[in-house]
């Protein structure tokens, strides 16, 4: 799924796509090793991770953007995230430092990792910002990604960003039962506390037949396919994934946001159930409180996976202190609060509480799962995805 046209300040150059979502770890092959500049001592030339805060640094008590140095130049970002989810705080950011240009490349977040191991040390991208760790955790593995500053890693869990600092989750999701309260009469449910809260069962329970869905091809339902492989082995996650598709007959989108508004919406043919992450139904509820989109969630399994959404810098980053600053940015209590705020999600600084329509994170009990455990291959949850017949 390509995401709309850019305007003309957000594109910083036209670029072919070099090879299809689905072949994200097959780019990879033979890049390994030849992507970073790296000096006489095996450190990164220009390192980031040298670039000292512009004024404080940020922690895990989270800082305003008044505590930091200004924000002073031009960065391009390759962004796997949608615009609509991400352009906000990036806006945001340009209106408060004049002095600022972000140049943002969106595109489907394998395209973008692809689209990096293919320029190699060539790359305009300053900044990798992800949609799930699994982007990440493949351009760490083939050297394109250099390590951030101390403050920076020291500021966010140890198990929502890279265990060395090469990569950092900035907002979090989770993976939600998205559900249309109008019409849960049609499913025998008196309210959401009737849903099942193990995620087995929405693949054997009759009463969703015809009326659930998800989104295959998205990063983060691949990472969940994979968090479910980790906890209850591969046969179980194949057996579920084949019970969707041949007897749940499940409704695949292609987009997160036109799955929940599809649930929304209600009409005749829309799903009444939606797997997905909260956020998109959050959006919704934030813009019209008395829309009939809610969420609920299973218990401890990865039916309620708590994922990230991250960046790292490139190797090749032309201005560290630039880079370092804005990743701070997007951590101190703005940049947080703007996200959860506008776009559903979960902070992942300590000192930043959640505020939002659906539970916090301590009352959905999602399981402990380490997400730099996401560093390895997603292209098997393709695969398995792509053998049981759920593709879009």
């Amino acid at each position: 799924m390509g995401n709309e046209p850019e305007d003309s300040r957000r594109r910083p150059t036209n670029r072919r796509r070099f090879l299809g979502a689905s072949g994200l770890a097959l780019a990879s092959v033979g890049f390994a090793g030849c992507l970073g500049i790296l000096d006489g001592d095996g450190g990164t030339a220009g390192a980031v991770s040298d670039a000292d805060p512009l004024a404080n640094p940020v922690d895990s008590t989270a800082v305003s953007w008044d505590d930091l140095g200004k924000l002073e130049g031009e960065l391009t970002i390759y962004s796997g995230r949608t615009r609509d989810q991400i352009d906000p705080v990036f806006d945001a950011l340009e209106d408060e430092y004049d002095g600022l240009t972000l140049s943002v490349d969106s595109d489907d977040n394998d395209v973008q990792v692809n689209q990096i191991l293919q320029e190699g040390d060539a790359t305009p991208a300053d900044v990798m910002y992800s949609q799930d760790p699994g982007a990440l955790g493949e351009l760490e593995r083939n050297g394109a990604l250099q390590r951030l500053p101390d403050d920076v890693v020291d500021a966010v869990p140890e198990s929502y960003r890279e265990p060395d600092g090469y990569w950092t989750g900035v907002t979090g999701r989770v993976r939600a039962i998205q559900y249309n309260g109008d019409r849960l009469d049609e499913l025998g449910l008196d309210g959401p506390e009737d849903f099942p809260t193990d995620i087995a069962a929405f693949a054997t329970d009759d009463r969703f037949a015809g009326v659930i869905s998800t989104r295959p091809n998205s990063g983060t339902f691949r990472g969940f396919i994979q968090a479910m492989v980790e906890l209850e082995g591969e046969e179980a996650t194949r057996e579920w994934v084949r019970a969707m598709v041949e007897d749940q007959d499940v409704q695949l989108f292609s987009g997160g946001s036109d799955q929940a508004e599809a649930v929304n919406r209600g009409g005749d043919g829309d799903p009444i159930v939606a797997l997905g992450n909260s956020y998109y139904a959050a959006r919704i509820v934030n813009e019209n409180p008395d829309a009939p989109i809610g969420a609920t969630f299973t218990e401890n399994d990865a039916g309620c996976l708590f994922s990230v959404a991250g960046v790292g810098a490139t190797t090749t980053a032309d201005d560290p202190e630039l880079v370092a600053e804005f990743v701070r940015h997007l951590l101190a209590e703005e940049g947080q609060t703007f996200m959860m705020e506008a776009n559903g999600e979960y902070p992942v600084v300590e000192g930043i509480d959640y505020v939002g329509e659906f539970p916090d994170l301590e009352e959905i009990n999602p399981p402990e799962f380490d997400l730099s455990d996401f560093d390895m291959d997603l292209q098997e949850a393709n695969e398995l995805l792509e053998d049981e017949g759920m593709t879009v």
